[in-house]
């Protein structure tokens, strides 16, 4: 059956006779009609907006991220591995709201979130860990190797952030790495890549 849909401006029962109950049953009808449309205007656009970033939801927050590399940390402790632990700083995401508005600088964080997962393995974690900072666990992955990815990620970062509604951004990420001995605190490992982060930079 054809489906009705009727413009919030026409009634095609204007000139009908109707009695008064029909008539209030009839525009009973179309305010219902119009809710419903309404709510599935609003789903399809959700679920539009959730097609186009699926990734970031996939983002966990600091105290989700740090609950995450603990339990794999303790499964290396077990069974034997080495993971590290990338720390990445977006320095002048603050000159980018000042510039653009905080929209401007939600959509970048939103893109460099897709980005990062995009580039990570369905192994590694990816991790918020504030407003401008996100960590990255790769699993199985040495100090060299994991200082290599830690440039390459950044650069697709910045390669994400370069045009945001169509203003040129050139983002700023700071990053260093550090490798897990053994069980490790979740904290110190962050804590640790951050000096590293601090080390690169002085140098």
């Amino acid at each position: 059956m054809p489906q009705t849909s009727f413009p919030p401006d026409h009634d095609p029962l204007a000139d009908a006779a109707l009695t008064p109950e029909q008539r209030a049953a009839w525009q009973k009808f179309r305010a219902d009609h119009a809710r419903v449309q309404q709510k599935l205007i609003e789903f399809q656009a959700r679920q539009s907006a959730s097609e186009e970033t699926p990734a970031f939801g996939m983002i966990l927050s600091r105290p989700e991220f740090n609950r995450e590399v603990a339990r794999l940390l303790a499964l290396e402790e077990r069974y034997g591995g080495t993971s590290s632990l990338i720390y990445f700083d977006c320095d002048n995401l603050g000159t980018l709201t000042e510039q653009s508005g905080r929209n401007v600088t939600n959509a970048a964080i939103r893109v460099i979130g897709d980005r990062l997962l995009g580039q990570v393995r369905a192994c590694d974690i990816v991790g918020r860990l504030d407003a401008s900072e996100f960590g990255v666990l790769l699993t199985r992955c040495g100090t060299d190797d994991a200082w290599r990815k830690a440039e390459l990620l950044a650069e697709h970062m910045r390669d994400a952030v370069r045009k945001i509604h169509g203003q040129v951004f050139v983002l700023e990420v700071s990053f260093g790495a550090y490798t897990f001995a053994g069980r490790e605190d979740v904290t110190n490992g962050i804590q640790s890549a951050a000096r590293a982060m601090l080390g690169k930079k002085a140098s």
